[in-house]
Order: structure tokens, then C-alpha cells, then sequence
């Protein structure tokens, strides 16, 4: 079992901005900028091509749907969508997620330095705490509000 399965079977604390039968988008816990959404599917496998067709596609659209959220919903001007397809990929977690990181335009020497930083917080985890879980939370319900069908 993942730490994905986990959060999706709610044993692990997550701020979730969508949810549906296929797969879920919460906030990264270690947020590269603010708005840092991983989309990860209900289906437990490592890499893309082990994913059903059909949630595949949704996957993808669902990360969509995140980025033009966080456009509409936390002024971002652009997204990067990242997917690490495997180990040897740098997945630090073996199960399929595409993280939806959106920039604020000006911000690429801060991203540079907190993208090496969130690799540095694998190493050395950062304790939950109330006031971060409620940023993420916050941030979660603001990218919602905007997910479009």
C-alpha cells in the first residue's frame, strides 16, 4: 500500500480539491507554489501505461481541469505537469500521480530553489501541522470552486 493508497482510503490527512470515481486531486504537502495539486487515480499501479485507458484519459483531463482552476481560482499565468513514470524517473512514490504546479510569472528563481528544496523534504519530512493544513485546505477550496465539468 501507497501513501496515495492510504490518503485515499482517508487513513492519512489530505486536502482535496476534487474527487470522483476514477481518481482525486489534493494538495502536495510540500508545495513547490502555492496551489501544488497532485491528481493521482483510485487505481493502485507505477506507471502510466499500467493505468486502464479510460481512467488514462481522465487523468489527464482531470489535471486540466486543476490548471484552468488555479488560473481562474489563484491567479497563476501557467502550469508546469509533471509526471515521473517510474522509478528510475525519480517516482519517489510508486504510484501513477501528475503533479499540477501552477507559476505566478516572475517566480522562476524561487521555483528553481523550492523545486531542490521539495526533493530535500523526501529526505527529511516536514511534521503536519494545523496552521500548514489549513493553507492547504484554504487553497484546496479556492482551486475547487473553479473545477469545471
Amino acid at each position: 500500500m501507497t501513501v496515495f493508497d492510504a490518503i485515499i482510503a482517508g487513513r492519512l490527512p489530505a486536502s482535496f480539491a476534487h474527487r470522483d470515481e476514477h481518481c482525486v486531486a489534493f494538495m502536495d504537502i510540500n508545495p513547490i507554489t502555492a496551489g501544488h495539486v497532485l491528481v493521482v487515480p483510485r487505481q493502485s499501479v507505477t506507471t502510466i501505461d499500467a493505468l486502464d485507458p479510460v481512467v488514462r484519459t481522465h487523468l489527464w483531463d482531470v489535471a486540466r481541469r486543476v490548471g484552468a482552476a488555479q488560473r481562474a481560482g489563484l491567479g497563476s499565468k501557467a502550469q508546469h505537469f509533471l509526471l515521473n513514470d517510474g522509478k528510475a524517473a525519480s517516482q519517489t512514490v510508486p504510484h501513477v500521480h501528475i503533479h499540477v504546479i501552477p507559476r505566478y510569472g516572475g517566480d522562476t528563481v524561487r521555483t528553481l530553489g523550492r523545486m531542490i528544496w521539495h526533493v530535500s523534504t523526501l529526505l527529511i519530512p516536514r511534521p503536519e501541522t494545523t496552521a500548514r493544513r489549513e493553507r492547504l485546505d484554504a487553497l484546496a477550496a479556492r482551486i475547487a470552486a473553479h473545477m469545471a465539468g
